[in-house]
């Protein structure tokens, strides 16, 4: 007897209405670089991301719904190194694409949970979106992913447990060594994706203390759209095994904009293959207080 795959018994169909589908054509925004240099489009594109596309759905009135919640630090070594940096620092600001159900193996939970950091936490894949939002977590949620271009668009997910990414129906990614088992048994849905700075420009943010940037392939092609000289983010982790130009590549560029190595976390479970980007300027101001 075949066993029925029931993957697809998670999904939720009011999520699915209410930003999976897009049967009512394309938004008027996607496909094109929306600029502050068009004011009347520009005011009505963030307006519409904060109104459709960022959610706040903590409430303090009730605890963490979380499955483990005696696990302090469900990350797999990524938020004791950022602690580490910044000395448990409170109140910080964080960002993590990438972020599965909000609490298996979160770099930030620990972060918020314990020291009072809050953020924005993005996750495509709405399976996974759903059981986010039932955490309670003190942060912002989006349903999207980060645009590899630099201007808005709909793109292809592959619905696959924690291993979803941006992938085109038919296309092989031979140099991802769980592809052929993803792409198998994996479900494409349609996703909005918004590049990087233009969420930050919705939740007017400016400073982000820790970025986790873990989105199995495309991390490198997201850093590219990023306008360095107009966000300052302190520290990222970067998952790199999976960046199809090689580590190598991600190094120079994150070099590039100012970045160095601060440490690696990697584990041979394969369960952490990140870098620990810091920002120089960041050490260098702390280094004279």
């Amino acid at each position: 007897m075949i066993k029925r795959n029931t993957y697809l018994d998670e999904l939720d169909q009011d999520v699915l209405n209410r930003w999976y589908n897009f049967t009512d054509g394309v938004k008027w925004y996607n496909n094109k670089i929306q600029s502050p240099s068009n004011p009347t489009n520009w005011q009505q594109y963030i307006t519409d991301i904060r109104r459709y596309w960022i959610l706040w759905k903590y409430n303090p009135n009730y605890s963490y719904n979380l499955e483990n919640p005696e696990i302090n630090d469900p990350s797999m070594g990524q938020a004791s190194v950022i602690r580490k940096i910044f000395k448990d620092k409170k109140n910080g600001f964080f960002v993590e694409c990438g972020a599965y159900d909000g609490e298996t193996r979160s770099n930030t939970l620990v972060l918020e949970r314990f020291f009072n950091w809050s953020g924005l936490l993005i996750e495509a894949d709405p399976i996974n979106f759903n059981k986010m939002l039932k955490k309670n977590r003190r942060a912002y949620l989006t349903p999207t992913c980060l645009a590899i271009e630099p201007y808005p668009s709909v793109n292809f997910f592959l619905m696959a447990n924690n291993v979803g990414r941006l992938h085109e129906p038919n296309a092989s990614d031979i140099h991802l060594p769980n592809s052929a088992d993803v792409v198998h048994n994996g479900v494409h849905i349609s996703v909005q994706c918004f590049p990087f700075i233009d969420l930050m420009f919705a939740l007017n943010i400016t400073t982000i203390n820790y970025f986790s940037l873990d989105i199995e392939g495309h991390e490198l092609q997201v850093l590219k759209t990023i306008p360095f000289d107009m966000i300052n983010i302190e520290t990222f982790s970067v998952e790199f095994s999976h960046v199809e130009s090689g580590k190598r590549s991600l190094i120079d560029f994150m070099e590039s904009k100012g970045y160095y190595i601060y440490s690696l976390v990697v584990r041979s479970d394969n369960l952490a293959h990140d870098i620990i980007f810091m920002k120089y300027d960041y050490e260098n101001s702390n280094l004279l207080k």
